[in-house]
């Protein structure tokens, strides 16, 4: 169904953001070394409770996700710019892997539910309340219900959209815990400027990951529908033996 909906893309994008003292460029260059990406934050609608409740740190990192959009290649442009509302400001930068690959995984789409003009907020940090009333540890939830890791997990994808917010345009999915993957599931790379972006990793790269990003695709979030794909096949071309060209 999906290769018949030119709304719908086939892929999911990590995109990077500056965090601390690190550079979006800098952190894109370590998923690339480690070959995972870090889970940092929470970012469901419960992050202000968890900051504050008295649960376990163990607890409380379980809900931290990793975050992709779903939104077609030639669109991510839209997704790096200023968004009125948004604390988190996405950078040129990330990486691209299969949707069917990380469904596989089991990731999510976030949940968007509409409290605008219901009570449904105020009831969903209800349920989160009565979850958690007695549970301090994630041994004792683990201890208390068998379903413990789906239960973080559904709290951690649900958000809420209002008048004042609402970024269910972003089609956000969510990994939860660190995301690893390996060099062979990487569809493309996104960075500002692909000349420049692969100059730095013969820097900042060793040899056998440098080897993975030359052949890997270098697409900027600036280009049109066709410059991705034009890109996506010289590398393919590149990729077959000169018997087969």
């Amino acid at each position: 169904m999906i290769d018949k909906r030119s709304d719908l893309s086939r892929y999911l994008v990590h995109l990077t953001r500056n965090y601390k003292n690190e550079s979006a460029l800098d952190n894109l260059i370590s998923i690339l070394k480690t070959k995972t990406i870090q889970a940092r934050n929470y970012h469901c609608l419960f992050s202000p409770k968890l900051r504050k409740m008295g649960i376990s740190d163990v607890l409380k990192n379980s809900f931290k996700t990793v975050c992709f959009t779903e939104t077609p290649l030639n669109q991510i442009k839209n997704l790096v710019q200023d968004i009125p509302g948004r604390s988190i400001n996405l950078q040129p930068y990330g990486i691209v892997f299969w949707r069917d690959q990380l469904l596989e995984k089991g990731a999510n789409s976030a949940i968007y539910l509409n409290a605008q003009g219901t009570d449904l907020r105020n009831y969903l940090i209800q349920q989160f309340d009565d979850q958690f009333r007695n549970v301090k540890t994630l041994r004792k939830l683990k201890k208390e219900d068998s379903y413990y890791n789906e239960i973080v997990q559904y709290f951690s994808l649900i958000n809420v959209i209002n008048d004042k917010y609402d970024f269910s345009l972003e089609r956000e999915w969510r990994y939860h815990g660190d995301f690893k993957f390996n060099y062979r599931n990487m569809v493309a790379i996104v960075c500002e400027n692909p000349e420049k972006f692969e100059g730095i990793c013969e820097k900042k790269l060793g040899t056998k990951v440098l080897n993975f990003v030359k052949r890997t695709p270098l697409i900027s979030p600036e280009w049109n529908y066709e410059q991705v794909i034009e890109e996506l096949s010289i590398k393919l071309w590149d990729m077959k033996p000169k018997s087969e060209r």
